[in-house]
C-alpha cells in the first residue's frame, strides 16, 4: 500500500515497535500520523504530522472519542497490547481475562469503531499487528498465544466481509523482534 499523503492511526504508538510504525509512515510520506497510547503524555515525537491521541483499549469511550477525532484516516494500524505473563491454567484468571480483553475485545472494538471512518474515507486498509508470541509455545505466553490465534481467524472472517462490502482490508502482520 502507498501511503504517500495517506492519514493513518497506530494504536500502542508510545514505544517499541508502535513509535518505528509511526516513524515509517512519516518516512513513506504519510501526511498525518494520529499517535495513539493508554497515556497520551509518554508520546515524544517532533514532527507536526503526528496527532497526539489517547486510546484505551479497554475503555470504550476512548475508542470511540478516538474514531470521533481522527474521521479523515485511511490506515489503522492496530499494535497495542500487552502481556502479563499469566500461565494459562496456574495463572492470576484476572490477568488472563484484561490480555484476552485488550487483545481480542480491545482490537475488535477499534475495529467496529473505524470501520466506517475508512468506509466514509473510500475504503482504505486495517493492519492487525501480532506478537511473535502468538506462534510459538512458551512458559508465560500462553494467553498471548491463544487471543492472537483466535485474532487470525477472526481476521480472516472480516477480510472476506470487508472485501464483499467494499469498506476496507484487513491484515494481521506478525511483529519481528529486532537484536
Amino acid at each position: 500500500m502507498n501511503v504517500t499523503d495517506r492519514i493513518a492511526l497506530v494504536t500502542g504508538a508510545n514505544r517499541g515497535i508502535g513509535r518505528h510504525f509511526v516513524l515509517e509512515l512519516l518516512d513513506r510520506g504519510a501526511s498525518k500520523v494520529y499517535a495513539t497510547a493508554r497515556r497520551p503524555e509518554t508520546l515524544a515525537f517532533d514532527d507536526t504530522r503526528v496527532v497526539p491521541l489517547r486510546l484505551d483499549l479497554l475503555d470504550h469511550e476512548s475508542v470511540t472519542a478516538a474514531a470521533a477525532a481522527a474521521g479523515e484516516v485511511s490506515l489503522l494500524v492496530n499494535n497495542a497490547g500487552i502481556t502479563t505473563g499469566a500461565e494459562l491454567v496456574t495463572g492470576d484468571l484476572a490477568e488472563i481475562r484484561r490480555e484476552m480483553d485488550t487483545h481480542f475485545w480491545g482490537t475488535l472494538d477499534v475495529i467496529r469503531a473505524f470501520s466506517p471512518v475508512l468506509a466514509g474515507n473510500g475504503g482504505g486498509a486495517i493492519v492487525n499487528v501480532l506478537s511473535a508470541l502468538s506462534w510459538f509455545a512458551s512458559p508465560g505466553a500462553g494467553g498471548v498465544r491463544r487471543r492472537q490465534g483466535r485474532r487470525v481467524e477472526h481476521d480472516e472472517r472480516r477480510t472476506t466481509r470487508a472485501r464483499r462490502s467494499g469498506h476496507a482490508r484487513s491484515r494481521s502482520t506478525p511483529r519481528r523482534r529486532r537484536h
